[in-house]
């Protein structure tokens, strides 16, 4: 073989070396850096609002509020569901269905409306499984007929 040739086959190996490489890299950020996102499997059934503490209120543990197109809460007897207690504004949230999901909104009550401990300050999606505070009651959401919420898994969003 005359050097020039070998000098050829030795440029095209270090080509694919690099190139090879470069793929192996790209797969690897892609996997670190990928989106994922929460789904929860569909199920039949609606989703609901499990009442799950009650500290002197009118609401007693366990009763369960369908979840509708629009759900008002608060201490005022139009609400649809009515809490009679007083850290509880007339009109404290309001749940909404946008699409295929449920959101929760505080309406700028005095004592704030908690979802998972935390107090919001605009709208949060409701998902199985969340725990949502008003005055002295704590709710749970979750599936009608279900012991316990769904099950999530994690899904790839970027491709």
């Amino acid at each position: 073989m005359t050097p020039w040739l070998i000098m050829v086959f030795r440029l095209l190996f270090v080509f694919l070396l690099y190139l090879f490489l470069f793929h192996v890299l790209r797969l690897m950020y892609q996997d670190l850096f990928k989106e994922t996102r929460t789904c929860y499997p569909l199920r039949s059934g609606r989703l609901v609002l499990k009442v799950r503490e009650t500290l002197n209120t009118n609401l007693k543990k366990g009763e369960v509020y369908p979840l509708a197109e629009s759900i008002m809460i608060g201490r005022e007897e139009w609400n649809d569901i009515v809490i009679k207690e007083s850290h509880v504004s007339g009109r404290h949230a309001i749940i909404t269905r946008q699409g295929l999901r449920w959101q929760i909104r505080d309406l700028g009550s005095t004592n704030g409306t908690y979802v998972n401990g935390v107090r919001i300050e605009g709208p949060v999606d409701l998902v199985p499984g969340m725990e949502v505070r008003i005055g002295g009651v704590t709710f749970e959401v979750g599936w009608e007929n279900a012991s316990r919420g769904a099950y999530p898994y994690r899904v790839n969003t970027s491709r």
